[in-house]
Parts: C-alpha cells; structure tokens; sequence
C-alpha cells in the first residue's frame, strides 16, 4: 500500500559507507533498504540500526541481474511501491602493481564496481521514475579523478562510475530522475584492510604513510545525505577531491545546460 515515508535502497550496505549511510537515513525515518552480498554482515548491521528504522535487508550479489531484479522487486513492495534514491556503493578494491595482479583481481573489480552500478542504473531507474523528485546515488572515488598508482582497475572502474554519472544526469532528465556522484577521498572503512592481496603491499599502511589515515566514513554518509536532497551533480568528500573537481566542473555544466535546453526546445525527442 503506498506510503509517505520516504525510501532508500543501498548496496554494500553491511559495513563501511553503506552502513554509514544507512544509519545516516535512518535516523531521519526513512525505510532503508540494506543489501550486501554478506548475509551475517547484514544481521549485524540491520542490529545496529534498529530493525524498525531500517525495515528490510536481502543478500544480493550486484553481479547479476536476476539478483537485482529480485532485491529491488522485494525492497519496492515493502516500501508500497516507493524508491526516492538508490545508493550506488558495492564496491571492491586491490592494492597492487598492476602487472603483479591476475585475471580475477581485474574480473572482479570491473564486475561489482563497474558492472554493478550499470546494472543498478538501469534496473533502478525503471522504479526510480515512478516516484518524484527521485535521485540515483552513485559512489565514485578519488580515484575517478586521478589515476591511483597501485590501484590502476580501481581507478580504471571508479573513472567509468563517473563518466556513467555524467552522462545519466543528462539522459534522465527525460523522465525526471536526477543522479549525483559522490567522490570520496580515503575513507576509514574495513576497504583498506580488504584491498590488500596476500602477500602483496599493505594498503592500510601505505595510506597512514602517506595521508596519516583516512575520513571518518560518518563524514560520507553526512555527504550523501546532502547529495540526497541537493541538486548538484557531483559531492567530493575531502579537500582532495574538491580541489580537483573545481577544474572540471565548469565543462560538465557547460555541457549539461545546453543538453537541458535542447530538451526544453524540444530538440531532442527520442
């Protein structure tokens, strides 16, 4: 039956900034919909939040689409039908030399990170456009504006989250579905212990030498929070990603205001 409380979907969501994020939204009263490929994670973060605030959980591999039909179909019915944002944050990392990696390590990142989003876009936004002022959340990285040394698929899958972001924030002006990038610095999340492949360098090292650690993930979720409700297209979080982002961010204007004119002259009609 429909609802007036509002709905969130987010993958990734059983630790680091999805669960942030869930916390986040569910503190304002949302219907938050957790979904992680980790089921005990899932236990553990749905008690974190409070069963009520959070409301529905499903294990769901963002691989495929079967999985994402199925997690959206359920998470649409508990919310009577209603989906304000889908957050867009399943995501993996390897930290390597990228000839000292293997197939897998690549299939892998471009497969969730990559694959991931484009199947949560597309399916997303087949519900997304029934409910108004609807928004697709997805979560990019500093390493979609600057190619990462030792994290050169990370960076490669990260760059192409953003450009899908791009390009989708124009396309869905169609049918009134906005999208918004959020841009990470290093966040403190268990990513940087994850990343690190046997035997190899140790991210979580590397980042205290050089950064001394990283953001509280709190501050990404207060971030996508605003992302949630704001009209920009692109959140860096951090001065890192701020300051790069200043120098693009007037070509990607330029380009969506001429598309969003086109559209209102009715040049572009299919």
């Amino acid at each position: 039956m429909p609802t007036d409380r509002k709905a969130i979907f987010i993958t990734g969501a059983a630790s680091g900034i999805g669960l942030a994020a869930a916390k986040r939204f569910a503190a304002e009263g949302w219907l938050v919909g957790l979904s992680d490929i980790d089921g005990p994670g899932l236990k553990t973060a749905l008690a974190a939040i409070g069963g009520d605030n959070a409301g529905f959980t499903v294990v769901h591999d963002v691989r495929k689409e079967d999985e994402w039909e199925r997690a959206l179909d359920a998470f649409m019915e508990a919310s009577g039908g209603r989906l304000d944002v889908l957050l867009n944050n399943a995501g993996i990392a390897r930290y390597g030399w990228f000839t000292e990696q293997g197939r897998a390590d690549f299939d892998d990142q471009i497969d969730i990170n990559l694959r991931g989003v484009i199947l949560g876009a597309y399916l997303g936004h087949e519900r997304l456009k029934h409910t108004p002022g609807s928004r697709l959340i997805n979560i990019a990285s500093l390493a979609s504006l600057s190619g990462s040394p030792r994290l050169a698929v990370y960076s490669a899958t990260k760059f192409a989250v953003r450009g899908l972001s791009e390009a989708l924030d124009i396309e869905f002006m169609r049918s009134g579905v906005r999208v918004s990038c959020v841009e990470p610095t290093v966040i403190e999340t268990p990513l940087l212990d994850k990343a690190s492949v046997p035997g190899g360098p140790n991210f979580r090292e590397a980042i205290n030498q050089g950064m001394g650690g990283g953001l509280p993930v709190e501050q990404a979720a207060e971030v996508i929070w605003r992302a949630a409700h704001d009209d920009a297209l692109h959140y860096p979080v951090g001065e890192a990603p701020e300051a790069m982002l200043q120098e693009i961010l007037p070509r990607i204007e330029e380009t969506r205001t001429r598309w969003a004119e086109m559209f209102k002259a009715g040049l572009v009609t299919n």
